[in-house]
């Protein structure tokens, strides 16, 4: 029976050795937690929700407290590896009236994914500050996704400075008609004038020239002015 006994004791060791040798197997060598934090570790989801906390804590103004704040959310985007949470810290930045809370909604616009620089545009649109219209343009230049174009453009007409007019002429320049017609949106925006759908009258205006008489509104234009619905 003793020894029935050591020889299912001795199986039973190599039983364990033999499957901690096949976890090992199949552990990543390049796992960076120690054994005891596994179960710690924060998915992108888990940090989503806890930066999208921070947006709730804005004051609206100015003061050491949220400074604090923004400079924490400030560490943490540039450290990110996920744009998920990169935009959402964007989200939850948006609301301070931080020198910070700006500088990261500007550098935001130079991140690698567009959705981030998507949102980064639209959030320093809300804020609608001639500070931003230097970053916006240059985001309206330069940028290769047509999407963030747009969407810079519709930023900067929100924000109404002779700037963001002068800037606006990038978007009437440019050859994609959709451009083209999110540009004149922004200018009707801006200037409050209304000249339709004449892209040349719009550049004239853009570079500082004389102002064109002002185009009557459609027929289409007047009823979708009357609606009770807007999109």
């Amino acid at each position: 029976m003793r020894l029935q006994a050591g020889i299912l004791w001795c199986v039973g060791v190599l039983a364990v050795a033999s499957g901690c040798q096949m976890v090992d197997r199949y552990r990543p060598t390049y796992w960076p937690f120690p054994e005891r934090e596994l179960t710690t570790y924060h998915t992108p989801a888990m940090r989503v929700d806890a930066v999208s906390e921070f947006a709730m804590q804005s004051t609206g103004v100015d003061s050491p407290e949220q400074r604090q704040i923004t400079d924490q959310l400030a560490r943490q985007i540039q450290l990110e590896p996920d744009p998920l949470v990169r935009r959402a810290v964007v989200k939850a930045v948006a609301p301070y009236r931080t020198p910070m809370a700006q500088q990261v909604l500007e550098a935001g616009l130079k991140d690698e994914d567009g959705a981030v620089r998507i949102a980064c545009c639209e959030e320093l649109g809300k804020r609608a500050e001639a500070v931003s219209v230097a970053s916006l343009a240059n985001a309206l230049r330069t940028d290769e996704n047509v999407d963030v174009r747009m969407a810079a453009t519709e930023a900067l007409g929100k924000i109404k400075s002779p700037e963001s007019i002068k800037a606006l002429a990038a978007a009437l320049e440019d050859r994609d008609p959709a451009m083209q017609f999110v540009g004149v949106q922004a200018m009707k925006s801006v200037t409050g004038k209304d000249y339709g759908p004449n892209v040349q009258a719009w550049q004239q205006v853009a570079a500082g020239g004389p102002l064109p008489p002002e185009q009557p509104p459609t027929l289409a234009e007047r009823v979708q002015q009357m609606t009770p619905f807007r999109r």
